[in-house]
């Protein structure tokens, strides 16, 4: 992953930015560790919610419906919304992002400023933020 990133920065200008969640200590010192040993530029955000908000994101998830309906159990990621917000809570995980109340525009807008990015293009449409949305959906689907 380290090496692979490495050469992500390398092969073009501007910052890398790899959407991951990160909660376990080993992976986050191997990973982020890994990349400023070899002196690269890392600005860790950690996109934060509350248990109540993340359960509530994964039930309208239609992969959650379908997962439901075959399996009649939570679903793995359900499973790990303790975990992962004890996780993220933790100093260690860089800037902290809270999305409970904030759109998907809000939250890019503030990563973009902290880290000093200018976004070129414009906020979707509500139409397309709807169907981004219900394709992002779909490829969670696991039968």
């Amino acid at each position: 992953m380290v090496a692979t990133l490495l050469q992500a920065e390398a092969a073009h200008e501007g910052p890398v930015i790899v959407p991951m969640s990160i909660v376990r200590d080993d992976y986050f010192d191997e990973i982020v560790g890994g990349l400023r040993s070899q002196g690269a530029d890392v600005r860790h955000y950690a996109l934060t919610a509350s248990a109540e908000t993340l359960r509530a994101r994964l039930r309208h998830r239609s992969a959650y419906v379908v997962g439901r309906l075959l399996r009649r159990e939570e679903t793995w990621a359900l499973q790990q919304v303790d975990r992962c917000v004890a996780a993220l809570a933790e100093p260690r995980y860089a800037t902290q992002v809270p999305t409970d109340h904030a759109t998907v525009d809000e939250v890019v807008e503030t990563v973009a400023q902290d880290a000093g990015l200018t976004l070129t293009a414009p906020r979707l449409s509500p139409l397309r933020h709807q169907v981004r949305r219900i394709a992002v959906g779909l490829r969670h689907i696991r039968l």
